[in-house]
């Protein structure tokens, strides 16, 4: 009950949060002098074959860069942050189409903001399967403006990986994972909320 009234808490900071800062050029021509992105919402739908999740977060400061990708060199300012998400997800180990309950969370290592698309990474400090907690999560955003109709037009797709820090925390844990040239996974449309990225100057 604590976690979900945690999680409920932060996803209203994240819908408070968004409209505040909506009017935010993707390209930094005006607006904060600091990357962010932050938003929250839905995928999929309850008891749908797939299952639903919902999201809510906030990442600020950046931009995480390299010099070469084998030996990444990270600069900009510190990221700050934190990221949670829940729900159901089809297991992909079983045959009966289950679907199998999460909660996971975690704070935001990594932020890297390219026009209306950013990408994440939070290493998982609380889940639930446990197993995931070796674990974090690379996450990458599409901010396609506000909602038209009622209905969201922003995106969400994500990848778990190795934790390659597992003994660090924040704020000396870094994570290379978001500034590899990898490409996104398959992205969901939210199907409900919203992303505000902002790249700053």
């Amino acid at each position: 009950m604590q976690r979900m009234a945690g999680f409920a808490v932060l996803a209203l900071l994240s819908t408070l949060i968004a409209p505040a800062v909506a009017g935010a050029s993707h390209q930094g021509a005006a607006g904060p002098p600091r990357d962010f992105a932050v938003g929250g919402g839905f995928t999929g739908a309850q008891r749908s074959p797939s299952g639903a999740q919902q999201v809510g977060f906030a990442a600020f400061g950046g931009p995480t860069t390299f010099v070469d990708p084998l030996t990444p060199v990270f600069g900009g300012d510190p990221v700050t942050g934190h990221f949670r998400a829940g729900g159901e997800f089809l297991d992909p180990q079983g045959g009966n189409n289950e679907l199998i309950e999460f909660q996971q969370e975690g704070p935001v290592t990594c932020l890297v903001v390219e026009g209306n698309k950013a990408r994440l990474v939070y290493p998982l400090k609380q889940a639930k399967p446990e197993a995931n907690e070796a674990n974090e999560v690379l996450i990458f955003l599409e901010d396609n403006g506000n909602p038209e109709n009622g209905r969201p037009t922003d995106m969400i797709g994500f990848a778990l990986l190795a934790d390659e820090t597992p003994t660090d925390d924040p704020p000396s844990e870094q994570d290379s994972g978001c500034v590899a040239p990898l490409e996104s996974p398959v992205m969901s449309t939210l199907s409900r909320g919203n992303i505000t990225i902002h790249e700053a100057p």
